[in-house]
């Protein structure tokens, strides 16, 4: 009885505690820097003020995803847009957070807009600079930048409350420029501040903190851009926050930081962008949900507010950053009866909708109901945006510049290079669309006069790696254009910074100018990751139209290829709460019998892959899906691993019962791990449908037929199956994607 009593008791303690625990947040956007037109800098001031783009609307983005996902109440989120973020507003409101804040509640703290560096004489750091975030009033005389050091004072503030704090910063404190051939577009970065801060201080990094109640993420490296991008709707955001909109709208509110941030950053290579996001925290930290809730607490589905009401329309607090789109379905509900329904006719912004109703009274609702998304409807956004540079050079002009690479090659002065996987070249000379560029060692420096070999090698140092890229003819360009063209899987656009591929030139073995795709951005370290840093190059025989044709034709197949890679890591379907399918895979080393938690692998060693029920799941839900398991390696192989080709759709029914209770882990498949090295991507596809022909289906090696119109999930399964039948169209949450990259090694 007394043992019955404690746990009671302890059970109900935990729930108060819960119960009690307030969320609170507060979001820092700044698009606008300029000063005012009559605005004279003084002498210690920064000079150049440049405005940003995309800042607002992240912060309205995390706003909506922040309230409506993990039910933060709106009247507890702040929020400091433009003007309004000055330096003193920003830490009062940092201030009146932490005051606000009691032990084991959660805070959390969104930047996005420039980051910078202050020279600190007194600093321990080599370089001598803090790193900060820019206030809007930094052209003002005398308003310093937030460093750092001012910051992690404030951070530990909290901490010492007992706090549970999240810090998210879409910023980047270094203005150098990356090695290899990339236009990065416009970063969040201000010059550095003209004023020394002479602050010894060393306050404790929060992130090391033994309480674990700390978990900052950043956009970048210290030595890198944090870019801007714009979405899917053309919207401009920052490329990072772009990523995380997209995890957070794939990724159950139960997800772990971890799998959280494994999905945000193959989201963001995917994207075209080669920054490296930065997770920092205690391990236990990054075990448990972004903010620390507790797992099991809020219900796995979004809640969007009404804002009002016009000419009979309903307008929604909720868009874009929600992943809603025309005929998204919402309701109110009475009990489990469905009181009003309504269906978006119009997604107007980040954060706004409209609906019209199409069951029951519009006089039953009111401004700041909640309503429940209910079904899931597909984005017509392409899978593969692509830049082919505009030129006007004839086959001769290419067939020179090809003669130049070569004697590149052969000179014993440079190390010449063509595959960007291998290495960052050191000197890298490529065509932008209207005219060459040069980076050596991540410093852009003028082009020469005449693209000679020996004019090439001044650019570079003894024994250092060297890349040149040969731009396309002018009819090789209007061939690659013109069959893309018949793809709607695919969009080509007019700047290198808004594609995730860019055609590149090199020469073959024979000195031989050859194309084929890069990334935007290219990155040596990027090379084990789910989307290829470069794709095989074709050899352009000579400048007759067969053999532009060819060329055209093998790289629309390597786009689709490329298409379907990037297609299932944005793919975001039905929720996956608890009524639809609740299991993840899990990964066993055969040989010690281990749960391999890290994702990692190395060749040669047997591992085993089960289907585990998600902990709290009883079986209570009896509706079956059918489950299918495959994976995609870095060269963009697909193959089926179950079930098995011959099984047919028999014993790949889930959940499974023994003597009417739930088998909680069924054994899949095993094997040895094998080349390539990198990352494999696999791939839970459960469907309430069979698909008959599932061998043909999850192992093909080309793609070359065109994109569906029905669904993005439908134009996945049926990509280079030529003849296939389009099995999923839009309707109630009838599939779930479950995804687990591992990365494997030697």
């Amino acid at each position: 009885m007394s043992k019955h009593f404690f746990i009671t008791t302890l059970a109900l303690i935990i729930t108060s505690l819960i119960m009690a625990q307030e969320k609170r947040a507060l979001i820092i956007a700044i698009d606008q820097y300029e000063p005012p037109s009559t605005y004279k800098p003084a002498s210690t001031a920064r000079s150049v003020f440049r405005n940003l783009d995309g800042c607002v609307n992240d912060g309205r983005s995390i706003q909506s995803v922040i309230v409506s996902k993990f039910q933060f109440d709106a009247g507890k989120v702040d929020t400091l847009y433009n003007d309004a973020a000055n330096r003193a507003a920003i830490l009062k409101s940092m201030n009146d957070l932490l005051d606000k804040s009691k032990a084991n509640d959660i805070a959390f703290i969104y930047y996005a807009g420039h980051g910078s560096q202050v020279p600190n004489s007194l600093a321990k750091e080599t370089d001598k600079k803090d790193e900060s975030m820019v206030p809007s009033d930094t052209y003002k005389e005398g308003v310093e930048d937030i460093r750092d050091k001012e910051l992690a004072k404030v951070f530990n503030a909290f901490l010492d409350k007992g706090v549970k704090l999240t810090v998210i910063m879409d910023c980047c404190h270094s203005g150098s420029l990356s090695r290899g051939p990339n236009a990065p577009g416009k970063s969040r970065f201000i010059a550095d501040a003209n004023y020394d801060a002479k602050d010894a201080s060393q306050p404790v990094p929060p992130e090391t903190r033994s309480e674990g109640n700390f978990l900052i993420i950043s956009a970048a490296q210290d030595n890198e851009f944090a870019q801007e991008q714009r979405d899917e709707n053309n919207i401009p955001h920052g490329a990072f926050t772009i990523a995380l909109c997209q995890a957070l709208e794939q990724q159950s509110v139960n997800a772990s930081v971890i799998n959280l941030f494994t999905s945000l950053r193959a989201i963001l290579k995917s994207n075209g962008k080669k920054q490296e996001p930065v997770l920092a925290g205690k391990s236990e930290r990054q075990q448990q949900t972004l903010f620390g809730i507790e797992k099991g607490s809020l219900p796995d589905k979004s809640l969007i507010a009404i804002s009002g009401f016009e000419n009979g329309k309903v307008f929604l607090q909720g868009g874009f950053a929600l992943g809603l789109n025309k005929e998204n379905e919402l309701v109110k509900f009475n009990g489990t009866d469905t009181l009003v329904k309504v269906e978006i006719d119009s997604v107007m912004g980040v954060n706004k909708s409209r609906a019209r109703v199409v069951k029951g009274n519009i006089k039953d609702l009111k401004a700041g109901n909640l309503l429940e998304v209910t079904n899931w409807v597909s984005s017509a956004a392409p899978l593969l945006k692509v830049y082919v540079p505009s030129v006007n050079m004839l086959y001769d002009d290419i067939a020179k510049l090809a003669a130049v690479n070569n004697e590149l090659r052969q000179s014993k002065k440079i190390n010449w290079i063509n595959k960007l996987e291998k290495a960052d070249p050191y000197t890298t000379i490529f065509y932008d669309g209207n005219k060459y560029k040069v980076n050596v060692d991540g410093k852009d420096v003028p082009a020469p006069s005449t693209i000679t070999a020996a004019n090439l090698l001044q650019l570079g140092k003894q024994d250092s790696s060297f890349y040149f890229e040969l731009p396309p003819s002018k009819a090789l360009a209007d061939a690659v254009k013109g069959k893309l063209r018949t793809n709607r899987s695919i969009m080509i656009v007019d700047n290198s910074s808004d594609a995730h591929y860019v055609l590149y030139g090199t020469i073959d073995e024979n000195g031989k100018p050859a194309y084929g795709f890069r990334r935007a951005q290219t990155s040596s370290r990027d090379s084990l990751e789910s989307m290829p840093v470069q794709t095989k190059s074709f050899v352009l025989e000579d400048g007759g139209n067969e053999a532009g044709t060819s060329v055209a034709d093998n790289l629309y197949e390597y786009a689709m290829r490329l298409s379907k890679i990037r297609g299932w890591v944005q793919l975001s379907g039905p929720k996956d709460g608890e009524s639809n399918f609740p299991f993840h895979l899990e990964l066993v080393n055969k040989g010690t019998g281990a749960v391999i938690n890290n994702q990692e692998y190395k060749v040669g060693e047997n591992v085993a892959f089960n289907l585990v029920a998600n902990e709290g799941y009883t079986g209570a839900n009896r509706v079956k899906r059918f489950v299918y398991v495959f994976l995609i390696d870095k060269d963009g192989n697909m193959t089926l691993v179950y079930p098995g080709e011959s099984d047919g759709n028999v014993g790949n029914q889930f959940p499974k019962y023994e003597n009417f209770n739930l088998v909680k882990k069924v054994f899949l498949f095993e094997g040895e791990v094998s080349e390539p090295i990198g990352t494999d991507n696999y791939y839970v596809l459960a469907a309430d449908e069979a698909i008959p022909n599932y061998a043909m289906v999850f192992n093909q090696e080309g793609v070359r037929s065109a994109r569906g119109v029905e669904s993005p999930l439908g134009d996945l399964l049926n990509m280079g199956n030529e003849g296939g039948t389009r099995s999923f169209k839009k309707s109630v949450s009838n599939w779930n994607l479950i995804k687990m990259p591992v990365k494997s090694k030697y």
